[in-house]
């Protein structure tokens, strides 16, 4: 048989279509998200709780931290350490998180246990033991917490540009875990109150997803019909507001390489420009050969890797460029990335469109391909308020996207006269380097800066 040489004609992938999850309300409020996932035997839960950090008492910052951080530690069901061998006895993994909006347990179970697992979890939301030593411990490894913090440079950047980016009165401009000063004040019955005010069902959304029996309703009835409404003040949910410009040098003697953040408060999914911002990024400081990688890694050897990173918030957002540099061409490093972010000169190409919407609609069933994945991208859509509608939506939006409309939002977003700069570093020999480059920048120390 002679072997043809053509080549064989490769067709477009279908269009890719998230399908929502079967939505239902307890009688106390709960929200139910159940997303269906066949072949999917390990499920994956999500407990997402309506408390934005804005409810916490200014001199108590973290305590919804110390709080969530509490509730594995045992209930008045499973005190102590039997709380974490019932999971363990199930195949049960628990994990948490709190954000500025919402604070989010998460669960994998195998979904032959899936009812054990929500009541676990129920216990551990509605009736936790929350003894005064564990949030005695848990505060002193916060504060270990935070020193680590104070000795990484780029965690120290990333918090430095959002308190720089965001009007100090706002939550979202301060650390979500508190300040020394904040967790030192924090008591057990500190936290026990927390509890009682913030951890209520109305508001709150379950998110279950894997390979799902007809009855799974039946268990979160079980597990959380229970959960009483607590009378208290609804939560708020702030929308912040940029600051002014700040270029802002925070000082690490001696140090051998600089972390950069350089950019401007953003936008939320919300905004008519996502999904312009979201090609633009792409093409800017996306992908591994995008503008900012090329120039300043491949051509220049600056540094390991540099990105445009887009952080969406429920309202709002920060968008910065984030990369490591040596000190000596921290200057040069931050000069060309300026002038990279800087469209009104070289504007997105049809190319760079083409490609960034081939992989966004190209990488979606890939983030959705597992019961885990699915429920934290859902878990990031109910905390920033947002229905799982958006998943669709914005497949539909990326492709009217433009090379015109593209640049146009990221030149709006990240106007060149007006960029807040960020630089850990020696500010010994970056200081004037940077005054002399037009980068004139105050000099703190980390200490400082995490208490302002």
């Amino acid at each position: 048989m002679k072997r043809s040489d053509r080549r064989p004609e490769v067709s477009p992938p279908p269009h890719w279509r998230f399908g929502h999850p079967a939505q239902s309300w307890l009688d106390n409020g709960l929200q139910v998200l159940l997303s269906a996932r066949p072949g999917q035997h390990v499920a994956s839960i999500c407990l997402s709780l309506d408390t934005p950090l804005s409810g916490e008492p200014e001199h108590l910052e973290g305590v919804a931290t110390i709080t969530q951080r509490c509730l594995d530690e045992g209930t008045l069901a499973h005190p102590g350490a039997s709380f974490a061998e019932a999971l363990e006895a199930i195949g049960a993994s628990l994990e948490g998180s709190v954000g500025y909006s919402a604070s989010q347990l998460f669960v994998d179970v195998p979904t032959a246990r899936l009812g054990e697992a929500l009541r676990l979890l129920a216990e551990a939301v509605i009736t936790p033991e929350l003894a005064a030593d564990q949030a005695e411990r848990h505060c002193e490894l916060r504060l270990a917490e935070i020193e680590q913090t104070l000795a990484s440079s780029a965690r120290i950047a990333q918090q430095a540009f959002r308190t720089a980016s965001i009007r100090p009165r706002y939550r979202a401009s301060r650390f979500a875990g508190g300040t020394p000063s904040t967790i030192s004040a924090i008591t057990p019955a500190a936290v026990v109150d927390y509890h009682q005010r913030t951890y209520r069902p109305d508001g709150a959304t379950l998110i279950i997803s894997g390979d799902l029996e007809p009855g799974v309703l039946s268990h979160v009835e079980a597990a959380f019909g229970a959960w009483d409404v607590r009378t208290a003040a609804e939560p708020t949910h702030q929308s912040p507001t940029r600051r002014r410009i700040h270029h802002w040098l925070v000082d690490r003697p001696g140090a051998v390489a600089a972390d950069v953040r350089l950019g401007a408060f953003g936008i939320d999914r919300t905004d008519a420009r996502w999904a312009d911002l979201q090609v633009a990024g792409h093409a800017v400081g996306g992908a591994f050969l995008s503008r900012l990688n090329k120039v300043l890694r491949e051509e220049r050897g600056y540094t390991y890797g540099v990105h445009l990173v887009n952080q969406p918030m429920r309202a709002g957002g920060l968008l910065a460029v984030q990369g490591s540099f040596r000190t000596d061409v921290v200057v040069d490093a931050i000069t060309e990335a300026a002038a990279l972010i800087d469209l009104r000169q070289r504007p997105i190409t049809d190319a760079e469109v083409a490609e960034a919407v081939s992989y966004h609609t190209g990488s979606a069933p890939l983030r959705f391909a597992t019961a885990q994945g699915v429920t934290q991208n859902l878990a990031g859509l109910v905390a920033a308020g947002i229905t799982a509608e958006f998943i669709d939506a914005n497949m539909v939006a990326l492709s009217h996207v433009t090379a015109a409309s593209a640049t146009d939002a990221l030149i709006e977003l990240l106007p060149p006269d007006a960029l807040t700069l960020v630089v850990v570093g020696d500010a010994a020999a970056l200081h004037q380097p940077l005054a002399d480059a037009g980068w004139a920048s105050t000099v703190y120390s980390a200490t400082k800066l995490l208490h302002r």
